[in-house]
């Protein structure tokens, strides 16, 4: 198991401008409140703790971040000097000219903003804010001006499960490079989801997946979801291939969150805190996580699918939601039987043919690693890592320090050819042929969220 997250998900305030229909932070009363924030200072006590633990990406979230100006900037600035990178997520409603000017000085690249329809009115009632969406619109402007790479989550549900495709012409046409149709999960207050417009039902889901391919193949525009769909769902998992892969980040140990207040979990919708960070620091609460780190949360129907280790039994927030077990059936869940076109994995044959031809490769400087009980965590970009070998990793160290080439030959642990062709499609090793670099950098992004390790065999 990971001795610490690979990612957090930190809360500067609980405070926010919008009292979203569909929020999570379901206890927020007076949405506005600001009681719970970090301070500059508990920031900078929590930015020792990462650096001291080895997390490799901080998303700044709330409430809303932008209501805690100084201590969002100072993150950024901290983080990033840190080498620790992040992301920030924000309704983007308080952006000006000026901050996103100040921001950007400290570190700020990349934003998660929400937009959750094309049409005004669906978007300003699901995030309960008149004039939500033209706001919206106009900070996107503003932040993409100001260089800051926007992405946009489109919250799923029955009012606007037939939005997504002229919701993503409209990302596209404002420069979005990225749109997630992340599918609905209520807040574990809400008794029978199912009766509310709160609801996504698995024919709504999939057309909603649909329109989204669909959006990718007309405008461009990159694709995915930020709530995991149960593989067993999706059936074709050929053609839904853009959302497999992504699992439950909180049971592969990779995300924790935090509260404003310290208060620490393991997933974004969930109610139960495992301490706070500021008295038993960010190991001490993670340790605490190991339910969702040890499988004890699987739905028992999973347990033969071939594709559990990167499914994972599909969203655990949503089975409490609609069941109330935390190892319940996924609402979504229709069993393995399903999948009637297994995922491939497309690793071009450019990486496996340098490979093989003794080309030689590169440990690129961006690469971090952090050493486990018995295995080291090699992170690529963001929030991407994933595991290796001790003695790989050792090999990759000295190569990166050195700044050595290597090829084939001296490739050190089991598999050596295999390991090496994955360390190339995970983008954590890049080759030192220019024509060949610009070729693979110009291939579809594959790598990310996939790792071929996880995958059963009929898969690579």
């Amino acid at each position: 198991m990971l001795s610490a997250p690979i990612m957090i998900n930190l809360e500067l305030t609980s405070g926010c401008n919008l009292k979203c229909r569909y929020c999570y932070n379901f206890w927020r009363g007076d949405s506005t409140s600001t009681l719970d924030k970090v301070t500059v200072d508990k920031m900078d006590r929590l930015t020792e703790m990462m650096i001291a633990d080895g997390v490799f990406h901080v998303v700044l979230t709330g409430g809303e971040p932008l209501m805690n100006f100084e201590t969002l900037e100072r993150a950024l600035y901290r983080l990033t000097a840190a080498g620790i990178s992040t992301s920030v997520n924000s309704n983007l409603m308080l952006i000006t000219p000026e901050k996103t000017k100040r921001l950007r000085e400290a570190g700020w690249d990349h934003v998660l903003t929400s937009l959750n329809s094309y049409n005004p009115e669906i978007n300003d009632y699901m995030m309960h804010g008149k004039g939500a969406q033209e706001k919206i619109i106009k900070a996107i402007k503003t932040v993409i001006e100001g260089g800051i790479r926007v992405s946009a989550n489109m919250i799923i549900s029955e009012s606007n499960k037939n939005h997504v495709y002229e919701t993503a012409r409209l990302c596209a046409e404002l420069g979005v490079q990225r749109l997630f149709a992340t599918r609905l999960v209520p807040a574990v207050n809400v008794e029978n989801p199912d009766e509310t417009d709160l609801r996504l039902d698995r024919e709504g889901a999939l057309r909603a997946l649909d329109n989204l391919i669909r959006a990718k193949e007309d405008f461009g525009i990159a694709i995915g979801t930020l709530v995991s769909y149960p593989l067993c769902v999706l059936g074709d998992l050929q053609k839904y291939r853009d959302f497999v892969g992504r699992g439950c980040p909180a049971q592969r140990g990779n995300r924790m969150c935090l509260n404003a207040n310290g208060i620490a979990h393991a997933c974004t919708h969930e109610e139960v805190g495992y301490g706070n960070v500021f008295e038993l620091g960010i190991k001490g609460v993670f340790a605490n996580m190991r339910k969702w780190h040890d499988g004890s949360y699987l739905f028992e129907g999973c347990a033969e699918c071939e594709y559990v280790d990167i499914c994972q039994s599909g969203c655990r927030s949503a089975a409490y939601a609609y069941f109330k077990k935390m190892d319940g059936r996924d609402p979504l869940f229709v069993g393995p039987d399903n999948i009637h076109v297994p995922y491939k994995i497309e690793i071009p044959s450019e990486i496996a043919d340098a490979v093989d031809l003794g080309r030689y490769f590169m440990v690129p400087q961006r690469i971090r690693f952090r050493e486990e009980d018995g295995f080291y965590t090699i992170n690529v970009r963001w929030a991407n890592a994933f595991s290796i070998e001790t003695d790989v990793a050792h090999f990759l160290i000295k190569k990166q320090a050195s700044h050595q080439p290597f090829n084939l030959s001296e490739m050190v642990g089991q598999n050596q050819r295999t390991t090496l062709i994955h360390l190339a499609f995970k983008e954590a090793i890049e080759p030192v042929d220019e024509e060949l670099k610009l070729t693979l950098a110009g291939r579809p992004e594959l790598g990310c969220s996939i790792d071929p390790a996880e995958l059963p065999p009929v898969a690579v």
